[in-house]
């Protein structure tokens, strides 16, 4: 049918006839509006889940790559990563526990720097019965400079983590702190660790 037959078609109609018919229209252009609509809002949806997924797969890639040490890469692993010394008294004073460093890469482990999160906390490297410099807080400046400790492939040496209440004397309660190390390890430049006290008096 033209557009022409279809003209006079209609003006043939009653006004009734006619008002229905140009209701019905709007009601079909309507429907074909939010067909169109929902058609572009799905198109939207899945090209946002193809991005989304293609950074998702990105990231996987990455953080897979980044999990591959590179050949004759120093690993070190610290355990436990986490130490709770339980409850600790100020009559008692300081406590201390020693943790397990070792290097499971394949190239010499070479510790630079050691640090901690509160003047309550200082760590050393303990080897081969000898204990090394404490370090404290780095922002009080009284870390030893240019120290150096050595792991070769497969070996350990004792992290010494101490721990002192009566630096906190009105502290009673949950603490957590927390000792970085660092290293030549290339996927953890600042190895962390943290210990759990409950302080009483």
């Amino acid at each position: 049918m033209t557009e022409t037959q279809e003209q006079e078609d209609f003006s043939q109609l009653s006004k009734a006839q006619r008002k229905k018919l140009k209701k019905e229209r709007k009601q079909q252009e309507k429907e074909q509006h939010r067909i169109n609509k929902e058609r572009r809002s799905r198109r939207r949806k899945l090209r946002n889940y193809g991005v989304v997924l293609l950074i998702i797969i990105a990231l996987a890639g990455f953080i897979y790559m980044r999990s591959i040490p590179p050949k004759n890469a120093p690993i070190i692993e610290i355990t436990p990563a986490v130490y709770n010394f339980g409850s600790v008294s100020q009559l008692g004073g300081v406590v201390s526990t020693e943790l397990d460093v070792r290097n499971t890469g394949t190239g010499d482990l070479v510790l630079t720097n050691m640090g901690t999160s509160c003047m309550c906390t200082s760590a050393s490297i303990v080897s081969n019965g000898e204990e090394g410099p404490a370090f404290g807080m780095a922002s009080h400046g009284t870390n030893p400079k240019n120290w150096k400790h050595v792991i070769p492939p497969g070996e350990s040496s004792k992290l010494k983590i101490s721990y002192d209440p009566n630096a906190h004397p009105e502290l009673r309660g949950a603490v957590t702190r927390s000792v970085s190390i660092t290293s030549n390890d290339p996927r953890s430049r600042n190895k962390e660790v943290r210990i759990n006290v409950l302080q009483t008096d």
